[in-house]
């Protein structure tokens, strides 16, 4: 007999989207529905610190069985309090009523398999102490995926990854917008690709028009010093000439293996294509797209804007193969 739990569940989300009204239950269930920040109603006195006054904006932490755990805005003191202490229900009720069915209806489990709803980057909604030191709020990180029940963000200033809570960011907000406009924002896959893109042809700097992305990204990893990669490349040339002019709603990156910018010019020359490249020098500082390669090439892997993988030569048999299964997820 199959469990009734998701069913339930599925239940219970569907009749909290389409109530009016939000109770405590709703916020000790749905995280996604907490509040960012609230303010206290009343003095709050803490054992062995200074009483909080009345007024005061505290970041929300979590909720933790009947109360609500709250951080101080520099995110150097948490502590516990009632509910009741602040204006907690209230805010969560006043965004709630501004939402729409749909937006309503999201929940955090759904969202962290929806990579189409995720954004670039991440906005940090509070204070974030690592070893290395602090983030503040209002930082910006970049989303590069989920572990367990956490975001892997990559900060850029620092090149280091941490992790952090779904609600310790604006990833709920920004999702809520795409899944009513799902172009927002820019993918993220053109974003990873901005700045870093240079023409096969000429070496020069290229720009990536994320107001034009194609619907489909197709990565072909190579280097002309590479036997088998100058194997295919005619097949992928040749492929590309045929497809582009009935399906115009892909574009080709490749992503070289090559040593220097002669030698990137020289195997795209040899090999009669003009596509756009991202050069190895700048390969490691793309969080999305560069964790999509195996250590081996010719590899071809096609995405979609938010870096889905669609098809992948590396696990199904080889890139003639994912030949095969582009053509046909262009065809249908």
């Amino acid at each position: 007999m199959k469990s009734l739990r998701p069913l339930v569940l599925a239940t219970l989300f569907a009749t909290t989207a389409m109530a009016q009204d939000l109770a405590w239950s709703d916020l000790t269930r749905r995280p996604e529905l907490l509040p960012a920040q609230v303010t206290l109603k009343q003095p709050v006195k803490l054992q062995g610190r200074p009483t909080l006054a009345a007024g005061q904006q505290l970041n929300v932490v979590s909720v933790v069985g009947s109360s609500v755990e709250l951080e101080t805005l520099d995110g150097r003191s948490t502590f516990m309090v009632k509910p009741d202490d602040t204006d907690m229900l209230a805010t969560a009720q006043e965004a709630w009523r501004k939402l729409k069915p749909e937006q309503r209806a999201l929940t955090l489990p759904v969202l962290l398999q929806r990579k189409d709803l995720w954004t670039y980057r991440v906005t940090l909604r509070r204070p974030v102490r690592l070893d290395t030191g602090a983030l503040q709020t209002g930082e910006q990180a970049i989303l590069v995926g989920v572990e367990g029940d956490n975001l892997l963000l990559a900060y850029e200033k620092g090149n280091f990854l941490f992790n952090v809570a779904p609600t310790g960011t604006d990833l709920v907000d920004s999702a809520r917008r795409l899944i009513v406009d799902k172009h927002a924002f820019p993918g993220r896959v053109a974003q990873d690709l901005r700045g870093r893109l240079v023409s096969s042809v000429t070496g020069a700097a290229v720009p990536m028009e994320t107001s034009a992305e194609p619907t489909y990204f197709a990565f072909y990893r190579g280097a002309g010093w590479c036997g088998p990669c100058r194997q295919f490349s005619p097949f992928l040339v040749k492929f590309y000439r045929d497809m582009k002019p009935e399906h115009p709603g892909f574009e080709v990156y490749f992503i070289s293996g090559d040593k220097t910018s002669a030698e990137l010019k020289a195997y795209a020359k040899e090999a009669g294509f003009t596509w756009n490249a991202v050069p190895s020098a700048r390969q490691p500082e793309m969080q999305v797209v560069n964790r999509l390669f195996t250590n081996m090439i010719p590899q071809l892997v096609v995405t979609d804007r938010s870096g889905t993988v669609l098809v992948d030569s590396a696990k199904v048999g080889g890139p003639m193969v994912a030949l095969r299964q582009f053509e046909a997820l262009l065809k249908k």
